[in-house]
């Protein structure tokens, strides 16, 4: 687990914060399967900000979710439920697998074909 956050966040010993809500957030998610935005920010004891009568979360909140994206280990959907949109935050193991497998298999490509130059 330290090696995947690690990739995700860095070693810098500011991001240990950012680090510990990713941990928490992963497993929030591995055990609920999904959950709405503001919950999430909620139980992971991010502030929410107003914006034109929104509650959003703070920055801080795309910090620790943005790079679990970017690798797929979670992915999120926003829904339309009347006037308003609803974002769900979901655990995707699956597509966290296939990625890391097109990753080690983009990157030995590569070295491979350095051995030949």
């Amino acid at each position: 687990m330290e090696t995947l956050l690690k990739y995700c966040y860095g070693n810098h010993p500011k991001s240990g914060k950012i680090k510990r809500l990713g941990r928490k957030c992963l497993e929030i998610l591995a055990t609920r399967g999904e959950i709405e935005l503001l919950e999430l920010v909620r139980e992971l004891g991010i502030k929410t900000e107003k914006w034109r009568g929104y509650e959003k979360p703070a920055k801080t909140f795309y910090h620790v979710v943005n790079p679990l994206k970017e690798i797929q280990i979670i992915d999120s959907v926003k829904r339309k439920e009347g006037r308003k949109f609803r974002t769900i935050y979901y655990y995707t193991p699956e597509k966290f697998e296939a990625n890391m497998k097109a990753f080690v298999r983009g990157t030995l490509e590569f070295l491979n074909s350095l051995k030949k130059i």
